[in-house]
């Protein structure tokens, strides 16, 4: 029998001893694209948080957020006030070592005071300009510069108070975008680098391709795979939900209301001698109008896909051509 034929219900009434008319059609051996779906997270290559080196007060924005800036362009003030204080009385201190070491030159030139006295006041003087030039140094690093070209997106606000390591700015490069997603060990070994990729919910372009999968597990078990080639608005830190296909299976496939689920377990109902006979199945994949089995039947296998609510293992049928 090729194709599929077409019955209709019995009439209600009907006395139980008749057969239930029902629509057979023929297993097919078909093939399918498992797919696995992982949530993933969009990384940017050129990707840096800036952080405040020491205690100070976020400054005014320098650039507006989003913006585009160059290499060493500012993108950030820090506003040290004590540091900058520091540095102003370091600097006096400097002056006033710096004029002592001079009169005290001429003093021993004029025999006034010993040499030892003046080289004194000259180690006074360097220890001085050092300190000054290390918190010098240190008030420079509340400039913040971009280290590369990118984007730049603002962490804290003008006026907010930053202890050290609390993060200042977000700097996006100009690479391109790349997605990382988390799955099991089971799941990678149904895919490969160079396997397609889509975004959930979306047309199946399938435009992004895995490029790479790590080695290792992770500490949750956990192995990730990195996308690229994505076409979608993403920003660096948005989580986005993939579907990744793996390779082309080939198996059995079944109309998908052929398939009864019954105790937890997956079943079908084979046409045999004018009878329903009851196979568990496992099932491969969903699709959305065909179901692919892992069974041991063979394809043409006549299987009933009408009313299998109502069959039971050995349930008369006949069917209407």
């Amino acid at each position: 029998m090729k194709g599929s034929v077409w019955g209709f219900l019995a009439v209600s009434g009907v006395a139980c001893a008749h057969p239930l008319l029902v629509h057979a059609t023929q297993a097919q051996l078909t093939s399918y694209r498992p797919t696995i779906t992982a949530f993933g997270r969009a990384h940017g290559p050129d990707q840096t948080v800036v952080q405040a080196p020491y205690d100070a007060l976020m400054g005014p924005y320098v650039v507006a957020p989003g913006s585009r800036v160059s290499t060493g362009a500012v993108i950030a003030r820090l506003l040290p006030t004590s540091l900058a204080g520091t540095v102003r009385a370091f600097s006096a201190r400097v002056q006033a070592a710096r004029t002592a070491y001079q009169q005290g030159e001429v003093l021993a030139h004029q025999g006034l005071i010993t040499a030892a006295q003046a080289q004194a006041l000259k180690a006074t003087w360097k220890a001085d300009n050092a300190a000054f030039l290390a918190a010098a140094r240190r008030l420079a690093r509340g400039v913040v510069r971009a280290p590369f070209a990118g984007t730049v997106r603002y962490r804290a606000a003008p006026g907010a108070w930053l202890i050290r390591g609390t993060d200042v700015a977000a700097l996006a490069g100009n690479g391109h975008l790349y997605e990382t997603a988390a799955l099991t060990v089971r799941d990678t070994k149904r895919l490969f680098v160079g396997a397609r990729v889509g975004i959930a919910g979306q047309p199946a372009t399938e435009d992004g391709r895995v490029y790479a999968l790590a080695e290792r597990v992770d500490r949750l078990g956990l192995v990730r795979a990195y996308v690229r080639g994505i076409k979608s608005d993403l920003r660096p830190g948005e989580v986005i939900r993939l579907v990744l296909f793996g390779h082309r299976v080939q198996t059995l496939s079944v109309p998908r209301h052929a398939l009864v689920i019954r105790h937890a377990h997956a079943r079908i109902y084979l046409l045999k001698a004018g009878h329903a006979d009851p196979v568990t199945v496992q099932v491969a994949h969903l699709g959305v109008h065909r179901v692919f089995i892992k069974t041991r039947f063979t394809p043409g296998t006549l299987v009933i896909d009408s009313h299998v609510s109502r069959l039971r293992a050995g349930t008369a049928v006949r069917v209407v051509r």
